[in-house]
């Protein structure tokens, strides 16, 4: 399968290009300024872009992105969304998955864990930004995309392969812990680009 992957050299993004490249799948990175040392093609065009973002997806069957604002820019997230959606129509592309945010998963019917009263301070504009990505996801009705949120916390750590997936809800163990580690997250990510469980859907996965 032909991936065009933005932000394929950050912490998550270059995990999922490389357990995707370890499955057999052809992967393309979508950076702003080419990087050599990615170790995977690249092709350059800004998000922002939304002309230049679907020329470098076009002709792949998958969309996704990895894009991690600066702190100073997370409020760019939606329209980062925004242009992701209108390039994926642009290429003909109409498989789109993302890297999401836990906030937006629920923690009680209704209560998404951003609203809850514990939540940190210092990640909610990252929370909030991701909440909206989500909404302009769900305004893409003839787009079969998917927003992947992480566990609460992600991490370097080691692969485990015992992780749970789902939809929604926010996943944590018996000591009510969210975790995961990249290289799994990456796993599961991978497998929701072959399997396409979770369509139109908030899916999530933790340990």
């Amino acid at each position: 399968m032909k991936i065009a992957l933005v932000g394929i050299t950050g912490k998550i993004g270059s995990q999922i290009a490389l357990e995707a490249r370890k499955r057999g799948h052809a992967v393309t990175g979508i950076l702003r300024r080419a990087e050599p040392s990615s170790g995977f093609p690249i092709v350059t065009a800004d998000i922002f872009d939304q002309r230049a973002l679907a020329a470098a997806a076009k002709g792949h069957a998958i969309l996704a992105s990895a894009f991690g604002p600066s702190p100073d820019a997370i409020s760019t997230l939606p329209e980062a969304t925004r242009a992701l959606v209108a390039a994926a129509r642009a290429a003909g592309i109409k498989r789109v998955i993302v890297v999401g945010g836990a906030g937006s998963l629920e923690v009680s019917p209704g209560v998404q864990l951003v609203d809850t009263p514990g939540f940190p301070g210092m990640y909610k504009p990252y929370a909030l930004a991701h909440r909206e990505a989500l909404t302009v996801l769900r305004e893409a009705k003839d787009l079969d995309w998917t927003f992947f949120a992480p566990a609460a916390e992600i991490g370097p750590g080691e692969k485990k392969g015992n992780f749970r997936v789902g939809s929604r809800t926010l996943i944590a163990d018996a000591s009510g812990h969210s975790q995961i580690s990249y290289g799994d997250y990456a796993d599961a990510f991978v497998t929701e680009i072959e399997t396409g469980c979770y369509l139109k859907e908030i899916a999530t996965a933790a340990y």
